[in-house]
């Protein structure tokens, strides 16, 4: 039995780890996506009367804390595993 719990606990790890990678993989894909509307946007808008930077600040802040939160986790799976 304490193999079976082993092995459950095993392929639970590589499961976690296979998430984690696509999880990353479409967070980069989305932030090249937000990055290329950011300056497509940034090169058409009204010289008159241009985009709050703060919405700017904001947006980037928040794809920057949701990829050091998938890292964080990424990090804790693969201590889990040790």
């Amino acid at each position: 039995m304490n193999t079976l719990d082993q092995l459950a606990s095993a392929s639970a790890a590589q499961v976690d780890l296979a998430n984690s990678q696509r999880d990353e993989q479409m967070l980069a894909d989305d932030f090249d996506t937000f990055l290329q509307l950011l300056t497509t946007q940034l090169r058409n808008q009204d010289p008159l009367e241009p985009m709050d930077t703060n919405q700017f600040t904001q947006q980037l802040v928040q794809f920057s804390g949701v990829e050091q939160q998938i890292q964080t986790n990424s990090y804790l799976e693969s201590l889990i595993t040790s």
